[in-house]
């Protein structure tokens, strides 16, 4: 599985982290470019017996912006962006920095230890082996970066590819799961590495830069920066149109309408008519009124004896020709 991006966007642009990053791929490809890779390793790399005589103790500084192949670069490079922006934004640029290099600091210290502690299930040669091989790479701090992630934005998703033979996919896993079993794998290997199993990757360098990301989330209440809510709009709806109960009476001379609209007031109304039909409407605030109605007999398009009361529209219209109700 390969972390593509995580859906969890900083508030604020995370500069400290964009600096690191660029600081490491910049030393690397110094040294990678002009020849002095190996060389650079030995010098800027933290040698565990060397830390442990108190010599060049710089160099825990500096092993962590050194790296062994284009590969190794890659891959923390990945991981830090990946999951360093959210931790930047929750701590603030200062503080950081400070928890990014001294998380580098503790891990190359649990690696150092780890080598001393395997004396005791691993023949001596090795262990001498060990503590004179120089460690680089910033997978330590980045570590803890993931622990401090963990306990941030445990629910985070992950954008994952995943492989499955010659297939692949993208899934969401969320960062609980996928940072989760990240560090049972280097909790397994590490003991693995105890028992004298051989390994360039030096996992308690990992184990102990997650454990003290977490600690120091855990120890200083380190939280989520707040994200500001926008204010709540009352949304726009339009009124909703009704149809008002319309009833026709037809007498001799005379057409009586009446419509039965009720929450709104007479000036509210309009009244349209022609001969053979009447239009009825109305608007006050979200109130809406709009009815047709089809008149029995032919009408004069005047409008007599306007009245609303009680919610009741009544109106008279004069018949047209009385003559045509005997045709």
């Amino acid at each position: 599985m390969i972390p593509l991006y995580d859906v969890n966007r900083p508030q604020k642009k995370p500069i400290v982290n964009y600096v690191l990053i660029l600081i490491n791929v910049i030393v690397f490809f110094f040294f990678f470019l002009t020849g002095t890779l190996l060389r650079g390793i030995k010098l800027y790399g933290a040698i565990p017996a060397a830390i442990l005589s108190g010599n060049r103790l710089w160099t825990l500084f500096t092993s962590m912006f050194m790296h062994a192949n284009i590969m190794h670069l890659a891959g923390n490079m990945l991981y830090l962006w990946i999951f360093g922006d959210n931790v930047e934004d929750a701590m603030g640029h200062g503080r950081y920095l400070v928890f990014y290099l001294l998380g580098g600091v503790f891990s190359a210290f649990t690696h150092i230890f780890s080598t001393l502690f395997s004396a005791f299930f691993t023949p001596i040669p090795y262990v001498l082996l060990d503590l004179n091989v120089p460690s680089v790479g910033a997978s330590g701090a980045i570590s803890a970066v993931l622990g401090a992630y963990l306990l941030l934005f445990p629910g985070a998703r992950i954008k994952t590819l995943v492989f499955y033979f010659y297939f692949f996919t993208i899934i969401n896993v969320p960062a609980f799961y996928y940072l989760g079993f990240w560090f049972l794998y280097q909790l397994m290997m590490g003991i693995f590495s105890l028992a004298g199993l051989p390994s360039t990757v030096a996992f308690w360098a990992h184990i102990g830069g997650f454990v003290f990301g977490m600690l120091i989330i855990k120890g200083f209440g380190v939280s989520p920066r707040k994200r500001p809510v926008a204010p709540r709009r009352k949304p726009l709806v339009a009124p909703w149109t009704r149809t008002p109960l319309i009833d026709v009476l037809v007498e001799d001379e005379i057409v009586r309408v009446y419509a039965f609209m009720p929450g709104v007031e007479r000036s509210d109304i309009t009244i349209k008519v022609n001969e053979w039909e009447a239009v009825i409407s109305a608007q006050r605030g979200e109130i809406k009124y709009y009815g047709r109605v089809a008149l029995p007999v032919p009408v004069i398009p005047e409008v007599r004896g306007v009245s609303y009361e009680n919610g009741i529209l009544n109106f008279i219209l004069y018949r047209a020709n009385r003559q045509l109700d005997w045709m």
